[in-house]
């Protein structure tokens, strides 16, 4: 046996260890339980998640925190937290701030700030975007949980991540000081989600706008003033129900909005009554639903309207739009543009005419509004499905009784209008339409003439390896374009088609085309012919023309004409970003290109001076925007135009 001595000191330890054994297993889980909730509650007072990151800021001072000011902010480093030093940036001098923030109370946001990390506040945190100008940009994989916003007028919060509120007394607020600051209200810019169970206060002249993958989900709740001079614009495919996702009682009425998506959109389950829509998309927006529009006049928002802009579509359905008022207050317009497109299913189709109880609102077809512009510069749809389909009698703007393209994709048919006799289309008819004078009680359209009038068509040999070929039309209608056909002898039934289409102008006043048939193998005489076809596949042939060809030098033996001073074509057209305008002067000259726009606006001119004859390209590279525009080309006394499409 072996004695081993304990000293009255190792007999006290012992005993302490024992002790506090018997304290630890003694101990129920519901004081662990307790004592697990003091942490978290620690924790969410100052909603600080672990672990630290170097680079992180936070500001635990019971003021509101300030985002251009260094004052109260600390920096986590290696070794642990520490004021900011002298010399080190305040959060908005990091741009964008990558890491994360963490605020115990209030932040003021007065200078632009892009986070594209994430900023954690506490239990009532509240964010102030201050001033005017001011923005606060939240990038695309940041995220901010806080309880509260305010944007003050003319400041904007541009949410491109993912933003919580934490609470149903939760509010985002877009503040509206009064006229005197004439700064209108604060705006919002969603690009990413925001998730909030509590209030979205959109205050008087407030701006919302919802990305194409913008969306505000919760169970919360958004508000206007009454009336509401609110604007939302919309790109989201599905509109306002794909935007605003909230499922409290939303209080809106009377706003402003503008579908400008780049996709085909509808437009969801608007409040209603509006007072203005604007498609303005380039793509079609369809009504998901009937809308009334407020017909009076307001101080803040003057006139309300709807207008389909030049380039998009609006698809009625069956739906209508009417105006709340029919009285002489009522003042409300819709507005087709030139080169707008129009839809509509409703069996009355769409009318100008006023013959309602008090004579003040359109009362037959779709649109059933206090005034219309119909343009005669813009295309009409009609696509009923329950029976017969009447156009409706509605008078256009520019020239009376005038459209450009007029479809008829209606199951049983369309009847126009009495007092269509006739209606001209100056563009393309697709679909059937009556075409007869003779039949009484119905209007008619000019019978389909043929697509081309043809001034001449030229072929000359360049003396080397290629001939060039030119043709002018005197009026184009209904015209899908041109193929050059090609034989060695002078039968058209053994000719070769040698070029692609080359797109037509389908201009009142014709066109001047080119084109190089540059795959030529054999000397002697080549006939051309020109092949045009109508948007309905009908043929027509031109021609043909002679070129006499001797390869290897030898000269220009072309028994016809030569080229004339024109502008020739461009190419590529469409174009992005520039095109070679190809033209051709018989003598020296000075060239003007002008450049307009489909409303007939002067937007671009090139001048060229001192000019030799023979064949020019130009490159001109445009800063306009996409669509379709109409160059002007002048020389030696002659001009000619033709249609160029710049697509971005």
């Amino acid at each position: 046996m072996h004695l081993r001595y304990i000293s009255p000191r190792s007999r006290i330890k012992r005993q302490f260890r024992e002790d506090f054994m018997r304290v630890c297993i003694s101990f129920n889980a519901k004081g662990v339980l307790i004592i697990l909730a003091l942490l978290c509650m620690v924790c969410m007072a100052f909603a600080q998640p672990q672990p630290w990151q170097i680079g992180d800021y936070r500001n635990l001072n019971s003021n509101p925190a300030l985002i251009n000011s260094r004052t109260g902010w600390q920096v986590y480093t290696a070794t642990g937290w520490r004021d900011l030093r002298i010399g080190e940036p305040a959060p908005s001098g990091i741009d964008p701030f990558v890491n994360n923030i963490y605020v115990a109370n209030n932040l003021w946001i007065n200078s632009s700030f892009n986070l594209n990390g994430n900023f954690t506040g506490g239990t009532n945190t509240k964010i102030t975007i201050m001033h005017h100008g001011t923005t606060f940009t939240l990038g695309e994989y940041g995220s901010c949980t806080l309880h509260s916003m305010d944007v003050n007028p003319g400041a904007c919060f541009v949410n491109e991540g993912t933003t919580t509120f934490t609470s149903d007394n939760s509010k985002l607020a877009l503040k509206y000081f009064g006229t005197l600051t004439d700064q209108g209200a604060g705006g919002l810019n969603n690009q990413g989600t925001i998730n909030l169970p509590g209030h979205l206060e959109a205050q008087s002249e407030a701006l919302i706008t919802s990305g194409p993958n913008g969306k505000i989900v919760g169970a919360g709740y958004i508000t206007t003033p009454d009336p509401g001079d609110v604007q939302f614009r919309i790109a989201n495919a599905g509109g306002w129900d794909e935007a605003i996702q909230l499922t409290g009682s939303n209080v809106v009425s009377d706003c402003c909005y503008v579908f400008n998506g780049d996709t085909d959109q509808v437009t969801g389950n608007i409040p209603s009554p509006i007072f203005s829509l604007t498609v303005n998309s380039g793509h079609k927006l369809a009504l998901s639903k009937d809308i009334e529009i407020t017909g009076g006049w307001t101080l803040a928002q003057g006139s309300p309207y709807v207008k389909v802009v030049s380039g998009s579509t609006l698809d009625l359905g069956e739906h209508t739009i009417t105006s709340t008022r029919d009285d002489i207050g009522g003042v409300s317009t819709f507005t087709l543009e030139d080169g707008a497109t129009l839809i509509t299913a409703h069996p009355n189709g769409i009318s100008s005419l006023k013959q309602s109880v008090n004579g003040y609102t359109i009362s037959h077809g779709a649109i059933r509004m206090n005034n219309a512009t119909y343009s005669s510069g813009a295309n009409y749809v009609f696509n009923g499905t329950g029976g017969r389909q009447f156009s409706g009698c509605f008078a256009t703007s520019g020239a009376s009784n005038t459209v450009h393209n007029l479809t008829n994709e209606s199951t049983h048919g369309v009847d126009l209008c009495p007092q269509f006799r006739p209606l001209e289309v100056t563009g393309v008819v697709t679909g059937e339409f009556n075409t007869n004078p003779d039949i009484p009680n119905y209007g008619y359209i000019r019978a389909p003439t043929l697509p081309v009038t043809m001034s001449y068509f030229n072929a000359v040999f360049n003396g080397f390896d290629s001939v060039m070929l030119q043709w002018e039309t005197q009026t184009e209608t209904n015209n899908l374009g041109f193929y050059v056909l090609r034989a060695e002898v002078p039968d058209a039934g053994q000719a070769n088609i040698v070029s692609e289409l080359v797109p037509a102008v389908n201009s009142s006043q014709g066109a001047v085309y080119c084109f190089e048939d540059e795959y030529l193998y054999n000397d002697g005489v080549y006939y051309y012919w020109l092949q045009d076809v109508s948007f309905a596949g009908e043929i027509e042939l031109h021609g043909p023309a002679m070129a006499q060809v001797t390869l290897n030098g030898g000269g220009n033996h072309s028994p016809d004409i030569p080229l004339k001073t024109s502008f020739m074509r461009n190419y590529p057209n469409p174009f992005n970003p520039s095109t070679q305008l190809e033209y051709y002067l018989e003598n020296d000259s000075d060239v003007d290109f002008k450049v307009y726009n489909l409303k007939g606006q002067l937007v671009d001119q090139i001048t060229l001076r001192h000019q030799d004859k023979g064949f020019h390209r130009y490159i001109w590279e445009p800063q306009l925007s996409s669509g379709i525009y109409l160059i002007r080309f002048t020389a030696e006394g002659r001009s000619n135009t033709r249609k160029v499409i710049l697509s971005k």
